[in-house]
């Protein structure tokens, strides 16, 4: 698959579902750029972008301005980034019916906070155009839905950390039960 082809097939899908984007030129590269609401994030959206690049596309999620101003004030980030290490360590994608979603096999997104004055809590995966054109459908879900569901469900245990509410203890506990799904009890025997 060819760029140009999988910008046309990505913005197809966009379209044939309703998700409103804005396409614009970022460094000479094609962007698609989103906003999606949210039940428990910052503002209540999250946002992602999408780079197109010659052999592979790089899509980032990530929280609101809102979100990075409180990520940015906050006195936590030690706490914060041993939290966003167990969940790049233990937490992968599934679906709502709570078996393991099959693009994970193919993607695996990385959560971290940007290192530039921005303090984005953003979860990027680069994405071969190749294993585009495999699974098209599931990679469409994966960018529009998955991802954005991830990063929201991760809401409470981030901010409740950033915010002082919760030490990164019971941050893990929570994503362990609440996004996991995993029995606190049941993975001690």
């Amino acid at each position: 698959m060819t760029k140009r082809e999988a910008i046309k097939k990505l913005t197809d899908y966009l379209n044939s579902h309703n998700i409103r984007y804005i396409s614009a030129i970022d460094n000479g590269c094609i962007e698609i750029t989103m906003v999606y609401n949210a039940i428990t994030a910052p503002n209540k959206c999250i946002e992602s972008c999408i780079w197109f690049y010659e052999d592979e596309m790089e899509a980032r999620v990530y929280y609101s301005a809102l979100g990075a101003e409180i990520c940015r004030e906050s006195e936590h980030i030690n706490e914060l980034l041993r939290v966003l290490n167990f969940i790049n360590a233990r937490v992968f994608l599934r679906c709502s019916d709570g078996t393991l979603y099959e693009p994970h096999i193919l993607y695996t997104p990385r959560i971290y906070l940007t290192e530039d004055d921005c303090c984005d809590i953003t979860i990027t995966t680069i994405i071969n155009y190749d294993f585009y054109e495999v699974a098209p459908v599931e990679t469409a879900d994966y960018l529009t839905a998955y991802c954005p569901e991830l990063l929201d469900k991760l809401t409470p245990a981030v901010y409740g950390v950033l915010l002082g509410k919760m030490t990164a203890d019971l941050s893990i506990a929570y994503i362990t039960e609440k996004v996991i799904e995993e029995k606190i009890l049941e993975r001690r025997r």
